[in-house]
């Protein structure tokens, strides 16, 4: 047996032993690293879908103890209009991060809480031809399909399973 070839069947099983070793090591800091991405994300994704989900609530509050407890209608317009204004803002932050589906899911929020706001200054439901349900139960059930989206987004294991507003 030739020197090269003595040199070549030594150096042979130390290649083949480090690429055995590099392949599995490169391909779990790849795993490491993405899911340190997604938990980088997701922490900043979960406060922003929260505070969403909480100024429609409190848009819904607003109406409520108008149409309900009879408030101050002005007061809480006020109010009301602060909780939009926030909302818009958010919405705009959840386009940057969001999901196409979560993006379309917090737009018909926004959407719907402007016709609660609207039904609220005692104004006519500018979406009244687009659809059945009246503004509230519209954006009751936005919010619903908002939480399932979020979810998704966020890697829930069974994110249509929420529990309904009304148990």
């Amino acid at each position: 047996m030739s020197l090269t070839t003595q040199a070549a069947l030594t150096v042979l099983p130390v290649t083949a032993g480090a690429l055995i070793g590099f392949v599995p090591a490169y391909l779990m800091e790849r795993r490491r690293e993405r899911e340190a991405l997604r938990k980088r994300w997701d922490e900043p994704m979960h406060q922003l879908c929260s505070e969403t989900v909480v100024r429609v609530r409190k848009i819904l509050h607003g109406r409520n103890r108008v149409k309900h407890a009879g408030a101050d209608r002005d007061a809480v317009l006020h109010e009301m209009e602060d909780e939009y204004h926030e909302l818009r803002l958010l919405v705009e932050q959840i386009r940057l991060l969001g999901t196409r589906d979560l993006q379309v899911a917090a737009r018909m929020m926004l959407r719907h809480s402007y016709a609660v706001l609207a039904e609220t200054r005692e104004e006519p439901d500018p979406r009244a031809d687009e659809y059945a349900e009246p503004p509230y139960e519209r954006l009751v059930d936005a919010v619903q399909r908002f939480r399932i989206e979020a979810r998704k987004q966020l890697s829930v294991e069974t994110p249509e399973e929420i529990a309904p507003e009304d148990p």
